[in-house]
């Protein structure tokens, strides 16, 4: 083809096929609901297709100058179009390199490669059935596999950074459908939490967390979904209890980072219900730990707090008055101590939920020369609004 016929038709052909691709074909995928295998391979027609027409164009614009330059003897046009040919080559370059990550990360799960880890290892430990790594569609197989072999396992242990929002789905449904509780066992984000929030038991274990981030792809937009996956999204967390507000935190989080509730949050939203035994012992050693660092805790001029321990998981505070038994009026003051007792303990979503979980808390009073008075045991909360 001529030097100008080159330039003018198949430059400007390959810009707009890529402009048209790279911006809205792309947008379309990335809001569609699509399936996983369906999406890959409109991604990669939709990034693809552009890469294979730009090259193709720039290379024959190049050989079409150096052939103008041998036939025609003329230098000045087929440097400037070598030059526009170099610069377009430049630019499509430039332009893929902003592709935004979830994009990128989504298509490599989906083809096999996986750029958050190798696929969980699982394995069944009594009733328990533990997850430990990436969500693929290899470890749906697995889970199937093993669930068919282990009808006694009632509860699915995760540690997990994500992975695959298909592949979480298909898990979730499992443990919908057998009633299956779960359980938080260290890190558990992305994808890892709708499997998490599928049970109608929910608990946390020691050093558990929940991460969570909103699918969009970055370089497209906050509207803009990856693999469709918003309302289904919303519909896991509408299904789990959680607040539109929350939902709506979680979709303002950007794909790239993560945002991890505390532990107050997410017992609100009723996104953890329930403590494990390991995660009892863990809160009353932390708390026998603080406590140690100030003791002794002065309450006021009569009374000070002397000791913490733990029993299994009771845990106990002494409390030791300034006066000897027989100038304690215990009986006139039992009643507002309990009371008190029950509002710090029940009063305060933590410790509430750990009395839920089986948590023991105990006051146990003494006079000056370490004699029992009394004591105060809180081993029940009383149901309070939005408990």
């Amino acid at each position: 083809m001529s030097l100008t016929l080159s330039c003018c038709v198949n430059g400007l052909f390959a810009a707009l096929v890529a402009a048209v691709l790279t911006t809205y074909a792309a947008d379309e995928i990335f809001q569609s609901n699509l399936s996983e295998k369906a999406w890959l391979a409109a991604t990669l027609a939709a990034f693809g297709l552009p890469i294979a027409v730009s090259v193709w164009a720039i290379i024959g614009i190049w050989r079409s100058a150096v052939r103008h330059q041998a036939t025609a003897g003329t230098i000045k046009s087929a440097l400037i179009a070598k030059l526009f040919a170099s610069m377009g080559a430049l630019g499509l370059v430039a332009h893929l390199s902003q592709t935004p990550p979830p994009i990128i990360e989504n298509a490599l799960v989906v083809g096999g490669i996986y750029p958050f880890g190798l696929p969980a290892e699982l394995s069944v430990d009594g009733r328990t059935l533990h997850i430990d790594g990436s969500i693929t569609v290899e470890v749906v197989e697995q889970f199937k596999e093993l669930i068919g072999k282990h009808p006694e396992v009632n509860q699915v242990s995760l540690t997990s950074p994500g992975g695959s929002i298909d592949a979480a789905v298909e898990i979730s449904s499992i443990i919908k459908e057998r009633n299956l509780s779960t359980v938080a066992d260290g890190e558990c984000s992305s994808a890892c939490t709708m499997i998490f929030l599928s049970s109608k038991v929910r608990a946390f274990d020691v050093d558990a967390s929940l991460g969570f981030h909103s699918p969009s792809g970055g370089g497209y937009g906050d509207d803009v979904v990856v693999n469709g996956t918003s309302l289904e999204i919303r519909l896991a967390y509408a299904d789990a209890g959680l607040s539109e507000p929350f939902a709506d935190k979680v979709f303002g989080t950007p794909s790239n980072s993560m945002w991890h509730p505390i532990d107050y949050v997410l017992i609100r939203e009723g996104a953890v219900n329930l403590f494990t035994k390991a995660r009892i012992i863990q809160d009353h050693e932390e708390s026998i730990k603080s406590f140690n660092e100030t003791k002794p805790l002065k309450i006021d001029e009569f009374m000070s707090v002397v000791s913490a321990k733990r029993d299994n998981t009771n845990l106990t505070y002494t409390h030791m008055f300034s006066l000897r038994e027989d100038e304690i009026d215990w009986a006139a003051m039992s009643e507002e101590i309990a009371d008190n007792a029950d509002e710090l303990i029940c009063g305060d979503a933590i410790s509430n939920l750990m009395v839920k979980s089986g948590a023991i808390y105990t006051y146990l009073y003494v006079d000056k020369i370490g004699k029992k008075v009394g004591m105060v045991k809180i081993e029940k909360c009383p149901i309070r609004p939005n408990s």
